[in-house]
């Protein structure tokens, strides 16, 4: 091991890149931090030391430029630098899913999904997600006569109630209940689970012994996620006509109403069934606890800039005279609150450090270096967008650089290193759907109710992070806001 480690320091193709001695000895520092989930907040440190791009393991080399993003994973998707799946549970989820899917199967997924997730189609929605968001006030309202809630959970509870019946045509009431089902328990779990898994693997001699024995279990654990969601799916499915457009209506108008959907491996047109439950459990990941994170970041932040607040409900209040008024074309107008929801996407990325890719055969030129291919190259998102190369006062909650970016203070703030939803062929599916929540669910909660932290929430933005962030309770008092 000792030799191993003198070949990483001393002869490895990686040896001209900075990074801490030990780091770029062995991949256990890095190891050790992620498994103690403060890997972001040392990334950030270390960058601050080495600048530029920085060996942060043996094999693996960390990115907070703007031309990372085009060079990593701009690249056209027969070229792409593929994902390290590891981090998505290795092949225990398969490979049908368009997160994990091979390139081929990925355009075809695109294709169809893409029209499900489009403006037009969103727009065919805003009764469902505004019938939701006008739900969680009401039960804020609730929450309000006993004066302290915690508005992590009711962001989630909404969150997650539009996503499913969007994918299963039904919600899953957690709203309601007031409460999380096991299997959205199981979820926030498995994303824990899923760092000790990539971990572990890398011990030398332990791998292998790892692997054969939580292969069966963890492969037993993926297909129950999935097999849940599959049948909700087959339950929406056999509805001949559903009542109301959801994500299955586009997609199976694009498969030719499901007449020609194969129900194990797909054709050139449409989805298989298991593409569309591999997919129906991705989307409740994916498009629901992200969400939920932007919002309870965002209004944390907010409620510790009160400047930066009474400007944001001066707009939205002043904007809309009646709660039925808030729609999505008039939200789309609001600068401030665009502005507002940048900055939280900024601090409070639900991406955390990022997920690496795998620098394919033949190597390739990342900021203008050449890379050995097998080498873990990513973006970190949570340093790139608060590293003082990128940002002028980039730990504090300023609206105003998005609005003004020719202002002095603010003209070289490098924007272009801003990537909240990804980028390239592989960038979020759902972006449009979360733009729309975050302004409705936000604007909703701000008209009508006055928001304070509670004592002690001081310190919650400093959390863990285990891909993304493992929030605590956010204590808010609501108080139902006065009008003549």
């Amino acid at each position: 091991y000792f030799l191993i480690g003198i070949y990483n320091v001393f002869f490895h193709p990686l040896r001209r890149y900075p990074g801490p001695l030990l780091w770029r000895f062995s991949p256990v520092p890095k190891n050790i931090h992620m498994l103690m989930g403060n890997y972001a907040a040392k990334a950030l440190e270390i960058h601050k030391t080495y600048q530029g791009t920085v060996r942060v393991a043996p094999n693996e080399l960390s990115y907070i430029q703007p031309q990372a993003w085009k060079d990593i994973m701009g690249r056209p998707l027969r070229s792409e630098m593929p994902k390290d799946l590891r981090y998505f549970g290795g092949e225990n989820f398969g490979r049908d899913s368009i997160v994990t899917t091979r390139p081929a199967d990925h355009t075809r997924q695109r294709r169809i999904f893409t029209h499900a997730f489009s403006n037009t189609a969103l727009k065919a929605q805003e009764p469902l997600l505004a019938s939701y968001a006008d739900q969680m006030v009401e039960v804020m309202g609730r929450h309000d006569r006993r004066g302290r809630v915690n508005i992590v959970d009711l962001y989630n509870f909404c969150t997650f109630d539009i996503m499913a019946d969007l994918t299963f045509g039904e919600p899953l009431l957690l709203l309601q209940k007031g409460a999380y089902i096991p299997w959205v328990h199981n979820l926030f779990a498995g994303l824990k689970f899923v760092i000790w898994g990539v971990v572990l693997l890398e011990i030398p001699l332990l791998g292998p012994l790892v692997q054969a024995v939580t292969a069966a279990p963890l492969k037993k654990k993926a297909q129950e996620h999935t097999d849940y969601a599959g049948r909700l799916v087959d339950r929406r499915l056999a509805e001949a006509n559903h009542a109301k457009p959801d994500i299955w209506s586009f997609v199976l108008r694009r498969s030719g109403g499901g007449e020609g959907v194969d129900g194990d491996d797909g054709d050139t047109k449409g989805l298989s069934v298991r593409e569309m439950h591999a997919n129906a459990a991705v989307f409740m990941v994916a498009g629901t606890e992200t969400t939920a994170t932007v919002l309870s970041g965002t209004t944390f932040h907010l409620l510790r800039n009160p400047r930066v607040y009474g400007l944001l409900v001066r707009e939205i209040r002043g904007r809309f005279a009646r709660a039925e008024d808030i729609r999505v074309d008039g939200l789309v107008g609001l600068e401030y609150l665009q502005a507002v929801l940048m900055e939280g996407l900024r601090l409070y990325n639900p991406a955390g450090a990022g997920l690496p890719r795998i620098v394919p055969k033949g190597g390739a030129e990342i900021c203008g270096n050449v890379v050995p291919e097998g080498t873990l190259v990513s973006v970190n998102p949570y340093v790139a967008f608060t590293h003082p190369d990128n940002w002028a006062r980039p730990t504090e909650f300023v609206p105003e650089r998005w609005l003004h970016p020719e202002d002095p203070e603010w003209k070289d703030d490098r924007r272009d290193v801003h990537e909240p939803f990804s980028y390239g062929p592989r960038n979020c599916l759902g972006k449009n759907l979360a733009w729309l929540e975050l302004r409705l669910l936000l604007a909703k909660t701000l008209w009508h109710y006055d928001m304070e932290l509670c004592p002690g929430m001081e310190e919650w933005v400093v959390q863990k992070s285990y891909i993304t962030w493992e929030k605590g309770p956010l204590m808010v008092t609501l108080k139902p806001v006065e009008r003549d």
